[in-house]
């Protein structure tokens, strides 16, 4: 675990941001940091909206590999009054072509307390096109 830090830091402070779990893995890069709350007015004509829910976006960093993999960090806020699940289509991603699209796939049972937060690791597959934003039904793009 230290030795896996030491690495993270000695990338981070030599401006390299892309990771590998192992050596042989796939390496994701971080792609440029996400500005939530950026207007876009890709035309939306199936009204592809994620599912109406109390949770809200707080941060996310975006990454992808050279395969064109796209993953997101993501800071999850639970805005309710009392414990909510969450489930993938709470979440959805804007590609640049304009597509809407949910995660692959949430561990069962996200419970989140009223005000709790949480990060996940969450995968939309292989695109060609880059994530622009991360939201939810509290945060519209």
């Amino acid at each position: 675990m230290v030795k896996q830090l030491f690495i993270l830091l000695a990338m981070m402070s030599s401006g390299l941001t892309c990771f590998a779990a192992q050596a042989n893995d796939e390496v994701l890069c971080v792609d440029q940091v996400a500005l939530q709350g950026i207007p876009f007015s890709f035309e939306n004509d199936n009204n592809v909206r994620p599912k109406v829910s109390d949770f809200s976006v707080v941060n996310t960093v975006l990454m992808s590999s050279e395969q064109g993999r796209r993953v997101a960090v993501v800071t999850i806020r639970n805005d309710a009054s009392g414990s909510r699940i969450l489930q993938a289509e709470h979440i959805m991603a804007l590609f640049a072509d304009g597509r809407r699209i949910s995660p692959m796939a949430l561990a069962d049972n996200i419970k989140l307390e009223d005000g709790e937060q949480r990060s996940l690791t969450l995968s939309f597959g292989v695109d060609f096109y880059p994530i622009l934003s991360i939201f939810t039904s509290n945060n519209l793009n």
